[in-house]
């Protein structure tokens, strides 16, 4: 059994970055399925063609044109980021979709889509006609939706050519006639064209893995102090649950809840996150959302099992813990496994609030919780005895994902540098 069918990767990539921004959401959505109509137009009216999995991979892109945006904290404005200042969201959108997504190869095509159709001959890419279709498809929301991003009624006969694409403009046009593309983006019908193309083309598991992988570190990239906790969370759970000696599928399981737990902390502030001291009652209450949250984006689009752990992290065996206060008779190993993990994740791991603590004051504090009865004590005692080879596992792993943090930091930086010359 599947833990995500291929419809629902869209939908909970919808649920959980609308939560942030609708509006930058639907301007994804609008964005994806007018690029989607073109593409579908070209490949039954003319020369160009691109199979069913070309259409899925670049109608994705077209949904996930601007996530680079989800970086920003307090997004208060599309306009602000599409015409003022584009370059920075275009490349982290770029390095996001290069190394966390499964359309890497793909990903130039997001990096430019806003650069000047008069100035592409300055850019060597095989994907030029296809960026050539994302930036129409970005402008026509910002001119029919986006209405206060202010473009002028003769926006699209002043520029043709110059802002954007004439061929491409003619492309949607003919769709539109053809599709009746903006009737559908009023009625509604549009998502359930987009849910239909999802759902006919069958993902493999390690695809869906990998969007799955690119929605949770795209979030935790919004702060450095977290870039690191779902990793281990995941890492930690997966050895525990070895030693445990769960189940392929309860081992499955464990690993999409232990990478899907925090997915709710996209709607909590950096600030909160971030914060250097002890958080007052009223931010404790926000942080402790998360889990609602998590609950609200997951519900409905993947596998029970996986939802429960994945909501259950912060439950206690003795019924103190939240959002729903169950105890011990209540909590599957699983989820009684992932709790652990993700304590013990929080005490290693170096925060904005605490450095991080070594092995006596960690087992000391988990045996603790163990003793007074709030989190397994049979999974915490083997944790104790294999301490040393769990970490040493975990920190092998992370300097993977350490590597690849830095790497994408070097090359934003260096790549918001050099594209400063198409100012």
């Amino acid at each position: 059994m599947s833990i995500i069918s291929s419809k629902d990767v869209n939908e909970i990539i919808r649920k959980t970055l609308g939560i942030i921004n609708q509006k930058i959401m639907n301007h994804g959505e609008i964005t994806g399925y007018i690029f989607y109509k073109m593409m579908e137009y070209e490949n039954t009216y003319t020369d160009q063609h691109y199979t069913e999995q070309e259409l899925v991979d670049y109608t994705m892109l077209g949904i996930l044109h601007d996530i680079g945006l989800y970086k920003a904290d307090n997004i208060q404005s599309v306009s602000d980021f599409e015409t003022k200042n584009p370059w920075p969201h275009s490349v982290y959108g770029f390095l996001f979709l290069k190394y966390l997504s499964p359309m890497e190869d793909k990903a130039e095509v997001v990096l430019y889509h806003h650069l000047d159709y008069n100035r592409h001959n300055l850019i060597q890419s095989r994907y030029k006609h296809t960026i050539e279709l994302l930036s129409l498809a970005d402008k026509m929301d910002t001119f029919l939706h986006l209405k206060e991003e202010n473009l002028a009624p003769d926006y699209f006969v002043k520029y043709r050519d110059i802002k954007f694409s004439g061929a491409a403009l003619d492309i949607f046009h003919r769709a539109q006639e053809r599709y009746e593309i903006t009737e559908n983006l009023v009625n509604g019908k549009y998502r359930e064209e987009l849910q239909v193309l999802l759902a006919k083309r069958a993902f493999s598991e390690k695809y869906k893995r990998r969007f799955l992988e690119m929605l949770v570190y795209s979030i935790d990239f919004r702060s450095e102090h977290t870039v690191i906790h779902t990793l281990a969370t995941v890492n930690f759970a997966e050895q525990l649950g070895r030693l445990a000696r769960l189940s392929g599928r309860e081992m499955r399981d464990l690993h999409y809840g232990a990478l899907l737990h925090d997915l709710g902390k996209i709607a909590i502030p950096v600030s909160i996150l971030e914060s250097t001291g002890r958080l007052s009652d009223e931010e404790m209450k926000v942080m402790k959302a998360h889990v609602r949250i998590t609950e609200m984006i997951l519900e409905g689009v993947v596998d029970d099992s996986v939802l429960q752990i994945a909501v259950r992290h912060h439950e206690k065996l003795d019924g103190t813990g939240y959002h729903k206060g169950l105890k011990a008779e209540e909590l599957t190993l699983p989820q009684q496994i992932i709790a652990v993990a993700d304590i013990l994740s929080a005490l290693y791991g170096k925060r904005s609030y605490k450095a991080a603590f070594d092995k006596e004051k960690i087992l000391d504090i988990m045996n603790g919780d163990a003793d007074q009865g709030k989190i397994n004590k049979n999974v915490v005692t083997s944790l104790e005895r294999n301490y040393d080879s769990i970490i040493k596992k975990f920190e092998r792993q992370k300097e993977d994902t350490i590597g690849l943090y830095l790497k994408i930091k070097e090359q934003y930086a260096v790549m918001t540098e050099r594209l400063k010359m198409f100012d």
